[in-house]
C-alpha cells in the first residue's frame, strides 16, 4: 500500500494546507483506522482523535483545524508505514504536540490516555530555549533510543512531514542546523527502526538542501514547528 507519494507532490500538499485543512490527511486517516484489526482499537484511535480535534492549538499562522492536519498525518503514516500496524503509534502521534501548543497538561493526558502515552508526550517534547545546544539534542534522541520503540517511530514521521515545509523557514542558518540533526539522529534512528523510510527520508534531506527559501505568500513561524 502505498503511502507517500513523490517528494514534489507531498510538498504542494502541505503548502495547500497552509490555506485550509489537509483532505488528504483525512484521506490517509481513514485508511489507517481501516488498518487496524479490532473494533477495540479502532475506538480507541477515535477517542484519541475525538479528544485532539477539540484542542485549541496555539501555532503562529495556523487555525487549530489547519495545523491539525501536522498530527493526523504523523498518525495515519504511522499506522500505514509498516505490515503490522500499532496502535500506539496512533495513539501517541495524535497527541504529541500538544504539550508544546496547547493547554493540556501531562497529567491530564495521563488521567485521559494513561501514564505510558503521557510520558512519552513529554519524552518527545522540546525544550525551545535550549533546542539547538548539542549536548542537549544527544541526550534527548538517546531518551528516545532508550524508550519504546512506538515513540521512535512518531519521531521519524514527525520530522519526516515537517521536513517537507522546511524551505518556508527564510533563515539558511536555522534550515541548515535543522538538516544536520535530520542526519546526526533522525536518520541513524530510522536506519534501525523504520529502515523502509531511509531512502525517502535521505532523498527528501537532499531536496530541501537544493531547495532552499520557498517563497509563499504564507507567513508561518516555521521555528515553532520544528
Amino acid at each position: 500500500m502505498r503511502v507517500l507519494d513523490d517528494i514534489a507532490i507531498e510538498r504542494e500538499r502541505r503548502l495547500r494546507g497552509l490555506h485550509e485543512p489537509d483532505p488528504y490527511a483525512r484521506e490517509l486517516w481513514n485508511r489507517a483506522l481501516a488498518a487496524l484489526p479490532s473494533d477495540w482499537e479502532r475506538e480507541r484511535l477515535l477517542a484519541a482523535f475525538q479528544f485532539a480535534k477539540e484542542i485549541k492549538y496555539h501555532h503562529a499562522g495556523l487555525t487549530s483545524d489547519i495545523y491539525f492536519s501536522h498530527p493526523l498525518r504523523v498518525a495515519a503514516i504511522g499506522l500505514l508505514i509498516e505490515t503490522d500496524p500499532d496502535l500506539k503509534v496512533g495513539v501517541l502521534a495524535i497527541l504529541h504536540n500538544v504539550l508544546e501548543v496547547s493547554q493540556v497538561s501531562a497529567d491530564i493526558l495521563a488521567e485521559v490516555f494513561g501514564r505510558e502515552i503521557s510520558e512519552q508526550v513529554v519524552a518527545l517534547t522540546i525544550d525551545r530555549n535550549i533546542q539547538w545546544d548539542r549536548a542537549y539534542k544527544t541526550a534527548y534522541y538517546k531518551n528516545l533510543m532508550s524508550g519504546p520503540r512506538f515513540t521512535r517511530v512518531v519521531k521519524i514521521i514527525d520530522k519526516l512531514d515537517n521536513l517537507f515545509l522546511l524551505g518556508l523557514n527564510a533563515d539558511a542558518d536555522i534550515r541548515a542546523r535543522y538538516l544536520s540533526e535530520i542526519e546526526d539522529f533522525v536518520l541513524p534512528m530510522a536506519e534501525t527502526t523504520l529502515p523502509e523510510l531511509l531512502v525517502y527520508m535521505s532523498n527528501l534531506v537532499s531536496n530541501c538542501r537544493a531547495t532552499g527559501f520557498i517563497k509563499t505568500p504564507v507567513t508561518i513561524n516555521m521555528k515553532e514547528n520544528i
